[in-house]
């Protein structure tokens, strides 16, 4: 009996050290046992960069671990993209991204991974507050004449984007189309390199993240001339809606959202979103939050996966009616 008792026991720990160094199977009440690092596909210093630090810092109190924000910005979010994608799924680096993992794909962008396949959905975050913004100096205060004097303008004039499929790419298009303006788009890495260019002259419109654009008016460099959202929003109350300009089919709601490499275990990912959740509703974080016109939301793992599907086919369609395709 004694042999047996000895027998099972060396079995046991024996699957237990096979079943650990196998990826993605510690257990969720072990996880995490060493730094998380989350990519952010953009330049630093934008609105996503600055909500992922804000969260990172408060997960590595609650997980009890070193939670960090690393950037790996180009080729539109692809290249952070593709990082996670191929990552060792065991929770340990995640994705932080915004509409660009879908619309890209959706649009025939040339991509390295599968956003069905590939990742796992965590949570979104949120949707954010964006403004079409243009250079103080341009004679333009209102949509309407904006769209004068890009239709009188030679050659037309040039808004700034995250690259093909973002959000400002499309809203540029959509812009296009219902007004029959000519648009050059120029491609940034980042919000926060577009604000540059559009403060400095380089470009002369652009749909920014609310928070930068009214940081940049203050400084009496760029003027919001129209809210891309349903409503005005109280960081700028006198700013209209596209819809009250009378182009309210051209703004598309720019969101955030995390995902992880596919293959992650479920009760990690389970745990992550909780954290995430839970990071979103601190105090600190829902102030700063409420500043960056930021609009929390913290949806369940599956609640994320039909969203990502639905903008998907939307954007299949938005190309379709556009005749945008990257192919």
């Amino acid at each position: 009996m004694r042999m047996k008792r000895l027998l099972s026991a060396t079995i046991v720990a024996a699957a237990g050290i096979v079943l650990a160094g196998i990826p993605g199977l510690a257990p969720a009440q072990a996880y995490p046992t060493k730094t998380v690092t989350i990519i952010n596909p953009f330049a630093a210093g934008g609105s996503l960069d600055v909500m992922a630090r804000l969260l990172a810092e408060q997960m590595t109190q609650s997980l009890g671990q070193p939670v960090v924000v690393e950037n790996r910005p180009g080729a539109g979010s692809t290249i952070g993209t593709a990082l996670v994608a191929r990552a060792r799924p065991d929770g340990y680096t995640l994705l932080i991204t915004a509409a660009n993992i879908v619309s890209a794909p959706a649009l025939g962008a040339p991509v390295n991974y599968d956003w069905k396949k590939d990742f796992a959905p965590v949570t979104k975050l949120g949707n954010i507050a964006q403004a079409l913004a243009v250079p103080e100096d341009l004679p333009a205060k209102t949509m309407k004449e904006f769209v004068a004097l890009a239709k009188s303008t030679p050659g037309g004039l040039s808004v700034g984007s995250l690259g093909p499929g973002s959000g400002g790419h499309i809203n540029g298009k959509r812009l296009e189309q219902v007004t029959g303006v000519a648009l050059t788009d120029i491609p940034f890495k980042g919000m926060a390199e577009t604000m540059t260019a559009l403060a400095g002259g380089h470009i002369q419109l652009a749909f920014g993240n609310l928070p930068e654009v009214l940081t940049y008016q203050r400084g009496g460099r760029v003027r919001p001339i129209a809210i891309a959202m349903p409503t005005r929003s109280e960081l700028a109350p006198g700013v209209p809606t596209m819809a009250e300009s009378g182009y309210a089919s051209v703004a598309i709601v720019p969101w955030y959202g995390v995902l992880a490499p596919a293959g992650t275990p479920p009760d990690v990912v389970a745990k992550l979103q909780r954290s995430f959740v839970a990071a979103l509703a601190h105090p600190a974080v829902v102030g700063r939050l409420k500043e960056m016109a930021i609009t929390p939301i913290g949806s369940s793992q599956d609640e994320f996966r039909r969203e990502l599907e639905a903008e998907h086919a939307m954007y299949v369609k938005i190309g379709k009616e556009l005749g945008v395709s990257f192919k």
